[in-house]
């Protein structure tokens, strides 16, 4: 067990300079490609490519027959270069993020708590995407992200009613795919969302966009408010503030949802994404017990936890409704 679990990181590395060879653009699983053709479209020497794509035989994310590699049916869709588990390679496997994970083991002891990423970057992986040269990375996970929420949006929405919501914000909401979703449902829902962008506001297929800071203010004024896969970005300390801002800006009658994954004890899965948080942002996936936690420490309490029945991160996604602990 231990030379398998040693060897793993040869067949990530393996599969993302497969993807960044783009071979996979020139195959599906009915028109292969010999290797001398693969080679030449890819410009790649002939020899290493062949070992390249007996690596991903054995890995069953190619096939052949005769002399033509073709993609297995689960990799099919490697030959779109805008599919999520293309990006989700893209993204994940870039040296930016594989280089953090050296950190690791230094970011264990470290008392000023910052993650991996920052200590092998010397700055968080915020600050490290406002760079030019960075741009790309970061196009990569603004399309990972887009992507998820979009798979997301389509589930909150058949999970939850929202007769009676007259006003909604999506906090963090980004390019505000879940405003959308929900106004194609909800026409007569006033849906905002509030990120951080280069401008002020803005409106667009009748969303309101609004630049703003959660850890600042949030807007007050709104049936219900929304956090959707953002308080495992951050710290428990961190993650209170978020809450306390939403708790400020609730009314005695608004809502909060929060859409995360509720970590399940002994998944492997979402113990890996939790890891993952830790090293990318200090971040963390939690239990049912935490998030009732900080909800507490924020004077919200937790009234229901739907599970959406998807699952992105190898546990269940759920939709945690708070409101505001009743006054005494």
């Amino acid at each position: 067990m231990l030379f398998e679990l040693t060897v793993a990181y040869r067949k990530s590395a393996a599969l993302f300079a497969f993807v960044e060879s783009k071979a996979p653009l020139y195959l599906n699983n009915q028109a292969g490609r010999t290797v001398k053709e693969l080679a030449q479209l890819c410009n790649i020497p002939q020899d290493k490519i062949e070992r390249l794509c007996n690596y991903m035989q054995s890995l069953k994310v190619l096939e052949k027959k005769e002399d033509k590699f073709y993609l297995t049916e689960p990799c099919l869709s490697l030959s779109n270069p805008n599919s999520f588990k293309t990006t989700h390679i893209k993204f994940e496997l870039n040296p930016a993020i594989w280089n953090a994970w050296s950190q690791y083991s230094a970011s264990l002891t470290e008392t000023n708590s910052k993650s991996a990423f920052e200590l092998y970057h010397n700055e968080p992986l915020y600050d490290y995407f406002n760079h030019e040269e960075n741009h790309s990375h970061k196009m990569d996970f603004d399309n990972l992200m887009a992507k998820m929420s979009e798979v997301m949006s389509k589930h909150i929405i058949n999970s939850i009613s929202l007769n009676g919501i007259s006003s909604i914000i999506d906090i963090g909401g980004g390019l505000g795919s879940l405003a959308k979703n929900i106004k194609m449902h909800y026409p007569d829902i006033q849906c905002h969302v509030m990120d951080q962008y280069d401008f002020t506001r803005n409106e667009s297929e009748g969303i309101t966009f609004i630049n703003g800071d959660f850890f600042s203010t949030i807007p007050s004024g709104y049936d219900a408010y929304c956090l959707k896969n953002v308080l495992h970005n951050w710290p428990d300390n961190r993650a209170i503030n978020i809450l306390k801002n939403c708790h400020d800006a609730m009314s005695e009658n608004s809502v909060l949802y929060i859409i995360e994954m509720v970590k399940e004890p002994n998944i492997s899965d979402a113990a890996s994404f939790d890891l993952y948080m830790d090293i990318m942002l200090s971040g963390k996936a939690r239990y049912q017990s935490e998030f009732q936690s900080i909800a507490e420490h924020a004077g919200l309490t937790i009234t229901n936890i739907q599970d959406l029945k998807l699952s992105l991160t190898g546990s269940r996604e759920c939709i945690i409704e708070m409101k505001k602990q009743p006054k005494l």
